[in-house]
């Protein structure tokens, strides 16, 4: 059988790997695969739609504050799922995230303010972020070191359908059907893509529990149980334990109140107002209060690092946080727009412009995940990585002016992508071997929490530069009387200006951009350094694989195997322990 000590959900996916067949595995790989297909599908059209709807709702200005929201909020909720799948299993927290997911389109669609949207976001961001850090975690669960970095580029790789699909789907439904149906049709297709999933990994379940390894007393003593009240506060008190509720409250409070005052500072009234003040200086102690309690109090801390050899889980996770912190900030935040005014272009061609990064970063994957299966080694393509990205933030600096041609804008995107394509995976599986198997659905959690974080951060980098420069530079460079709010609230009232005071907008969207140039390569260099720090270890040596902790009792499995050849099992075990 398996340790009691473990929980129930690591139990269950322990099994499932020990009795699934290599059909089994190759339908969850596919079934996978097609929900990150939709996850894809959606973001391309999301963001596509995005700027005409916050224009339409007179909101555009105020996008970064629901970026952060999210982000903060997604980040927070990732190593809760990953708790949620070790204690209750992943079958039915994946189900449960998809529901969330379909549901939250729905919202979206019916929504008609600005509120109405958020609120569809924010359930968006609770069934998301499980269904965003289950995928490496079940690719986790049944491959090696070795061939992870290949399975999860593979896994990936149906991203590149949508990259360029996508924009143009979502600019004809701008065009015809409206954005409504562009968020609606969304939740059609996400319920019928999700079922093949569904019923594989509960099909693999009912199978654990059929073979016995299981045991029906582990799988009822909780039913067996008085439910009166007292019974519901204790099971109420043990689940805010498992999952580190408080650390995971004081996560959120401390990163909204660090990112918020940096994109709404100057609405506050500026940077010395007691607002601003106040949220700074809560954060601080917020984090001070996270850290005791991380280190001193819980039991069941959020980022383990005790029982971790080396930092190379924390050092990987900030270079990807650093890198993504550069995308966040030059591409998801104001890009779009900024393409839009400066250039001119309806939201398909600019987002062509902007997707030479995730192309990039998809397509050389698969590559690389070749490379790293035959060479055993992950941190040489980290190194590369992070020069890519010196290299293609430098080539930002010149190539984000209004005056520079389309491809050398696509140029650096590729540069970019190819820095992240030579990081991600390969970062991702060596934090996975730097830790017992125990702690891998908690690092790769981890690491998804800094991805999310970094999209946090590079939004609110964006929009207090935004917001702090931009109305300066507009006093600059924009001649007579102008309206600040409409002109960055609006796409087509600034398409529309005068052509005296619409060039003054472009060159200070120009001024603006080359500013958020230059922090990124400054962040760029920051992740060269940081990657020179890594321990390197051949991918041979499996060190996550399961530990005695978790492995299957052998004799187990052989006896149910003989009782179904009919065979008497042997009473005497061959196997010994490890030492």
């Amino acid at each position: 059988m398996y340790s009691e000590s473990n929980p129930k959900g690591v139990q269950i996916a322990a099994a499932s790997t020990a009795i699934a067949t290599k059909l089994d595995k190759i339908m969850v790989f596919i079934c996978l695969a097609l929900v990150s297909w939709i996850i894809s599908w959606e973001k391309n059209i999301v963001n596509t739609i995005t700027p005409t709807v916050t224009s339409e709702f007179q909101s555009n200005n105020l996008s970064g504050v629901l970026t952060i929201v999210l982000g903060v909020l997604q980040a927070a909720l990732q190593p809760m799922y990953s708790k949620f799948a070790d204690m209750i299993g992943r079958p039915i927290t994946y189900t449960v995230c998809l529901v969330i997911f379909v549901v939250s389109f729905v919202a979206m669609a019916c929504s008609h303010n600005y509120n109405a949207l958020i609120g569809g976001q924010v359930v968006y961001a609770f069934g998301y972020s499980g269904i965003y850090v289950l995928g490496p975690i079940l690719i986790g669960d049944s491959t090696s070191l070795a061939n992870r970095t290949l399975v999860l580029a593979f896994y990936n790789f149906p991203l590149i359908i949508n990259l360029f699909a996508g924009s143009a789907a979502a600019q004809k439904m701008l065009e015809t059907v409206g954005w409504r149906w562009a968020f609606g049709h969304i939740s059609i297709i996400a319920f019928v893509a999700s079922i093949p999933i569904v019923v594989t990994l509960w099909v693999i379940q009912r199978r654990v529990f059929k073979s016995g390894l299981i045991t029906q007393n582990e799988q009822t003593s909780e039913h067996n149980q008085t439910k009166g009240l007292a019974y519901f506060l204790r099971r109420s008190a043990w689940w805010m334990y498992e999952i580190d509720l408080l650390g995971s409250l004081l996560l959120i409070a401390g990163l909204l109140l660090l990112l918020l005052p940096l994109v709404l500072a100057r609405t506050w009234g500026g940077w010395g107002t007691v607002s601003v003040i106040a949220c700074l200086a809560t954060s601080g102690a917020t984090w001070i209060i996270f850290t005791i309690w991380e280190w001193k109090f819980t039991t069941k801390p959020i980022i383990p690092m005790k029982r971790w050899e080396s930092f190379n889980p924390l050092y990987g996770t900030i270079i990807m946080c650093l890198v993504w912190t550069i995308n966040g900030m030059m591409d998801l935040q104001y890009f779009l727009t900024y393409l839009k005014v400066t250039r001119r272009v309806k939201s398909n061609i600019a987002v062509y412009l902007e997707r030479g990064f995730n192309a990039t970063n998809v397509v050389m994957a698969v590559p690389i995940g070749f490379a790293v299966r035959g060479t055993r080694r992950w941190r040489p393509f980290v190194w590369a990585g992070a020069c890519f990205v010196v290299l293609g933030t430098g080539l930002m600096i010149p190539a984000r002016n209004s005056h520079s041609p389309d491809v050398f804008i696509v140029m650096s995107q590729i540069l970019l992508g190819a820095g992240c394509a030579s990081m991600n995976y390969p970062t991702l599986v060596g934090i996975q071997g730097s830790v017992p198997h125990r702690d891998i659905a908690v690092v790769i959690a981890m690491f998804e929490l800094g991805i999310a974080i970094a999209q946090s951060i590079g939004s609110a980098i964006a929009g207090a530069i935004w917001n702090s420069v931009l109305p300066g530079l507009f006093h600059q460079y924009v001649p007579g009387q102008y309206e600040y709010k409409k002109i960055t609230s609006s796409i087509p009232y600034a398409l529309a200006l005068p052509q005296d005071q619409y060039e003054g907008v472009v060159k200070a969207y120009d001024a603006a951009m080359h500013i958020l140039s230059i922090v990124a390569v400054c962040i760029g260099a920051l992740v060269f350094l940081i990657a020179l720090q890594l321990k390197g270890y051949s991918l041979d040596r499996n060190q996550h694989e399961i530990g005695e902790a978790d492995m299957i009792d052998e004799t187990a499995i052989e006896h149910k195997e003989m009782s179904k050849e009919g065979r008497e099992p042997s009473l005497t075990r061959t196997d010994s322990p490890k030492a």
